[in-house]
């Protein structure tokens, strides 16, 4: 209602009718925090971080030992360990079917730890058969491998310990599969 109703007018004024209110229990009101003033002294700007990395949320999980973001997601059947050359020392997983061998992203098994003489894709393949249980080397047609230090010319059946040579590159493989166990007979 404005505050200037029936000012100008002259005699009695009628008030208007009231309507009725309700009242409203509120908590009480909690105090304000007020900043506290700094203490008496010199004042120091204020520091400047420079963060050189990323923080900690934006950094992904870290994949498995040297694992491609398309490393075998399943269980492991076997194993590649780098026994000479770039990359001496690492352990690379073998999964289920395929495992196409390179330096580049796309590979299942990546050796990408400086090696010229390895191609981006396809290098080499590490198969695992599931019905016989057995592993077999394959090698591209434009890629030298060696198995136990003889060129690869066919698919053959690698063993326990054999030693796979791609250029500098040399990698003993250990089978966890085999005939007397697979993932696949139950729990």
């Amino acid at each position: 209602m404005p505050l200037y109703r029936g000012f100008f007018k002259k005699g009695p004024t009628i008030p208007e009718p009231v309507e009725p209110t309700r009242r409203i229990a509120r908590a009480e009101p909690a105090e304000k925090a007020r900043p506290t003033p700094p203490p008496p002294g010199p004042v120091a700007p204020p520091q400047r971080s420079v963060q050189t990395e990323p923080a900690e949320q934006a950094r992904p999980t870290p994949p498995a030992i040297n694992a491609p973001l398309n490393a075998p997601s399943g269980p492991v059947v076997g194993w590649l360990a780098i026994i000479a050359g770039p990359g001496r020392g690492e352990i690379l997983r073998l999964g289920y079917g395929i495992n196409d061998i390179g330096s580049g992203p796309n590979a299942r098994v990546r050796l990408n730890f400086g090696d010229p003489a390895i191609a981006p894709e396809n290098h080499a393949a590490i198969i695992y058969a599931t019905r016989s249980r057995r592993f077999y080397l394959a090698q591209s047609i434009a890629a030298e491998t060696r198995r136990n230090g003889e060129p690869v010319q066919e698919s053959v059946e690698l063993t326990s310990g054999d030693t796979v040579g791609f250029g500098q590159t040399q990698l003993r493989f250990v089978p966890l599969c085999g005939p007397d166990f697979d993932w696949r007979d139950g729990s």
